[in-house]
């Protein structure tokens, strides 16, 4: 991971050294023409260069003592949005990568960069150098486990320099530094295959996370086996667990804080590692980034070692019903009745619509936790993907003052996330006749019909479901995401627990 500083002096060019230069559509034409000469505009009118988001153009410009150094010019859009500044550094370090670069010198100045939205402000200061930070830091991430050495990607860059008018941000890269390491956890995590990230590879994480933070913080870790939760009749996950060869894992991460805590937290992520759909089998295309129906689990665990090494003022709660989906002669089947830990029955109408049920008695378990409130993350409906494409979360809840708060938090992260409503009309499709309800419902809605089942296990708590199906894993890079595992929300999560989260309207 490459050493992030600020400074307000100009850092002395060297060798090695590339100039990111950020240009906006309202950048000062003459001022870039009087810092680098006329030849230079005149170059990026030639290359049909725009200053759009995503734009860039490099030039080698001679400096004295015969110091070549590189310069990028990247387009932007304005910096007061988190994501284009997590993007910024991000790709100011990758194309830094490219070029062989070890020193990234990032001009913020305002008579280069324009008017930036930290210059008087200490709380914005702070959250620009955390997302710069993590930009930069994600600007270097690869999954290369099985990558043969000779072909690996080149990690070049040792120092970023961030050139502004203030170095009040600096004080933010540490909170940016570890998110950005957990965000590049849950991406392994993700990244790694079904055959590696089992549900016992998950508890093992989670043993080495606690193991390393115990020495100076309250941490504390149950792992729950199939027996386990047996005993305290967990039907419905171990419903879904009871296919496959590999034993599922019931998991519990705990911190409490040394300071005065603000309440407590559950997280609580679907931990399908494999999904095959059972027997309402996927097909093969549907089946091949099955590896990836944990990413939610991915998140919550990663996020906690980055909660825990931050010192955030909550107790934390982190619930993972970690296992497969598989076909064989045990597996469960379309038409058979589970019972859920707090009693619901539940008729299986498809076996593809798993997590929901892994979650249900993640639900129960946490509730019994008394918590202020819960949130749940999941890989869980093609249907949100159908609504609101492959990079927006859909977040659902009741509670108009908690889902207000986390769509804030994720803003202040750059994550996107959009609220979806959760209609108690539409929980007719999902009434059974010969049980209390039916695991899915009709084609229509269907992200609202999951978010309405996983409501039966809420327990009268605050809760709020965030549907991670679509941003959860890329095809293609975009903004500080490369193809496969995002880490998303990882960045979210943290921020909303950084603050105080608002009690419930009366």
């Amino acid at each position: 991971m490459p050493q992030i500083t600020w400074t307000t002096t100009e850092p002395t060019p060297q060798a090695g050294q590339l100039l990111v230069v950020p240009l906006r559509d309202d950048h000062d034409a003459a001022a870039l023409e009087a810092r680098f000469g006329k030849s230079v505009p005149t170059a990026m009118q030639a290359a049909n260069f725009r200053n759009k988001p995503g734009e860039s153009f490099a030039f080698t410009r001679s400096l004295a003592n015969d110091v070549l150094e590189r310069v990028l010019v990247l387009g932007v859009g304005p910096l007061g949005d988190a994501s284009v500044v997590r993007t910024l550094a991000h790709d100011a370090v990758r194309q830094a990568q490219g070029f062989g670069a070890t020193r990234v010198v990032l001009d913020l100045r305002k008579s280069s960069a324009g008017t930036v939205p930290w210059s008087d402000d200490a709380s914005a200061a702070l959250r620009i150098g955390d997302l710069v930070a993590q930009g930069a830091e994600l600007g270097v991430y690869a999954y290369e486990r099985f990558v043969a050495e000779d072909k690996r990607s080149r990690r070049t860059v040792k120092d970023v320099v961030v050139w502004a008018d203030t170095a009040a941000p600096d004080e933010g890269t540490r909170q940016g530094t570890v998110i950005a390491a957990a965000i590049a956890k849950a991406r392994d995590l993700v990244n790694g295959p079904a055959g590696l990230v089992t549900p016992t590879h998950l508890a093992t994480v989670a043993k080495e996370i606690v193991d390393g933070l115990a020495a100076d913080h309250d941490v504390a870790l149950t792992v729950l086996d199939r027996e386990a939760c047996a005993e305290r009749k967990m039907g419905c996950f171990l419903g879904v667990a009871q296919g496959s060869d590999e034993p599922p894992r019931f998991i519990h991460l705990s911190y409490r804080p040394r300071q005065k805590s603000r309440g407590r937290a559950c997280l609580i992520g679907k931990g399908v590692t494999f999904d095959s759909g059972g027997y309402s089998l996927k097909p093969t295309d549907g089946m091949l980034d099955m590896k990836m129906d944990m990413a939610g689990a991915a998140a919550v665990i990663a996020a906690f070692d980055a909660i825990v090494r931050l010192e955030l003022p909550w107790e934390v709660h982190v619930i993972v019903a970690a296992t497969e989906n598989m076909v064989s002669g045990r597996a469960y089947r379309l038409g058979d009745i589970l019972v859920a830990s707090n009693g619901k029955t539940v008729e299986i109408n498809n076996t593809d619509a798993e997590g929901r049920l892994t979650l249900a008695d993640a639900m129960v378990y946490a509730s019994q936790l008394e918590p202020d409130f819960m949130l749940d993350f999941a890989t869980l409906t093609g249907a949100c993907m159908v609504a609101l494409g492959p990079k927006i979360a859909g977040v659902m809840a009741k509670d108009d003052a908690l889902a207000e708060d986390w769509i804030a938090a994720s803003n202040r992260s750059g994550e996107s996330m959009w609220r979806l409503p959760l209609p108690d009309d539409l929980k007719e499709q999902l009434k059974s006749k010969f049980a209390d309800m039916k695991n899915t419902g009709e084609r229509w809605g269907g992200a609202l019909t999951a978010g309405l089942f996983l409501s039966e296990f809420a327990e009268g708590h605050r809760w709020l479901h965030c549907d991670i199906a679509g941003p959860a894993m890329a095809s293609k890079p975009y903004g500080v995401t490369t193809a496969g595992g995002t880490g998303f929300p990882v960045a979210t999560i943290v921020e909303f627990l950084t603050g105080d989260v608002r009690p419930p309207a009366k």
